[in-house]
């Protein structure tokens, strides 16, 4: 099990609208107040220098921290997403997905953190303990506003540290092996998180033909027509919808195709995936829709080799449906897959098996931007 503990925090001065730097990597935000740091050759010992000039002060108690994360004006009005901000051991459980994001500095990004919370009491105690600490900052960072608060050393906390010696916890990013790393913990009871799925697009790839793609994949998946064309927002978000309905049971992906075109690919039932080449050892891997995508589509129909391996030069991770259709029509992409967020009790079975999630299966949405307070390199 993971080790969690209070740190000694390096805190700046913050105004009270975090300007953002550019689009959000595979790693956390990067507010543009830390640009300078993580662009240094040596990160940690540049935060070092500023700790030294004063730049940022040093909390001389270790405590742990808590960041609110609330949803944009006119969205998610329910409660704030809280993760907490700890210092994490270097023994902690492995990261959840292969090859995961390395940070420039575990000081400064905190390595996002999904901790098992079946019956919710993690989430509990950090409501708890919210009310009860003190603000250090509150601002915005790209219209949400986010409040940072320090729990004081305190039977909460001690409660809290507890339950997280005990949940399984999974960091979506690599965690120094010699060193404490930063990190943010975040339930995944959470109401207000969302596991949004990483899409595929192909490109290079000489045995896609169109016609004799969908005549081959139709002995693995049925084949479903879209009404309208995926380059509108109507078509787009009723391609959404019309993918998510498809999985009752079974698993479905969306096929992009140029031209705004599109069609949903729902796997047929009872595939023997166990002896299939190249599908997952582990019953529960073979479950996930990218497990279906990869194993059946990309290696058997198509010929594809290692499809999940990162920084394959044929398959190319997309973040956003917007940018999977864009990218297609443009010529940039042969061809696009899309998929469904991965639900929570498949992520949970994931992790309570031990297993391994291929690389960029997935992110979190909200994140806790980087720089509201750093892991001290030399605590």
């Amino acid at each position: 099990m993971a080790r969690v503990l209070p740190f000694p925090a390096l805190l700046s001065t913050l105004g009270t609208h975090l300007e953002a730097d550019g689009p959000s990597s595979r790693g956390v935000p990067k507010p543009s107040h830390v640009r300078p740091l993580l662009e240094a050759p040596n990160p940690d010992a540049e935060l070092g220098r500023w700790r030294a000039s004063g730049a940022v002060l040093r909390d001389p108690r270790p405590a742990l921290y808590v960041v609110e994360l609330h949803g944009p004006a006119g969205r998610l009005s329910g409660p704030p997403v809280r993760f907490l901000l700890c210092s994490l051991r270097p023994d902690a459980a492995l990261p959840l997905e292969q090859d995961p994001y390395r940070p420039r500095s575990w000081c400064v990004e905190p390595a996002v953190t999904l901790a098992a919370d079946d019956h919710g009491v993690l989430r509990g105690l950090l409501a708890e303990a919210s009310e009860r600490a003190g603000v250090v900052w509150q601002g915005a960072f790209e219209g949400s506003r986010v409040v940072l608060r320090r729990i004081e050393p305190s039977a909460i906390s001690k409660r809290i540290q507890a339950v997280l010696d005990e949940a399984p916890l999974r960091p979506l990013a690599a965690l120094d092996e010699q060193h404490p790393t930063l990190a943010a913990v975040v339930p995944l009871s959470d109401p207000g998180l969302q596991l949004e799925p990483i899409h595929r697009a192909l490109k290079g790839v000489d045995t896609f033909k169109e016609e004799t793609f969908l005549t081959l994949v139709a002995a693995y998946a049925r084949i479903y027509e879209l009404d309208e064309p995926l380059t509108s927002p109507r078509g787009l978000a009723a391609a959404r919808e019309r993918l998510a309905t498809l999985i009752s049971g079974q698993h479905a992906v969306l096929l992009v195709l140029p031209e705004g075109r599109g069609k949903i690919l729902r796997f047929r039932q009872g595939l023997d995936l166990a002896h299939l080449k190249g599908a997952p050892r582990s019953p529960t891997l073979r479950s996930l829709d990218l497990a279906l995508l990869n194993a059946l589509v990309l290696r058997t129909v198509l010929g594809i080799q290692e499809p999940e391996a990162a920084g394959h030069s044929q398959v190319y991770p997309v973040r956003e449906l917007e940018a999977l259709v864009q990218g297609v029509q443009s010529g940039l992409y042969q061809v696009g897959f899309a998929l469904n967020p991965p639900p929570v009790w498949e992520v949970r079975a994931v992790m309570e098996a031990a297993a391994t999630l291929p690389s960029l299966t997935l992110r979190v949405e909200p994140m806790p931007p980087a720089g509201l307070l750093f892991l001290d390199p030399e605590a």
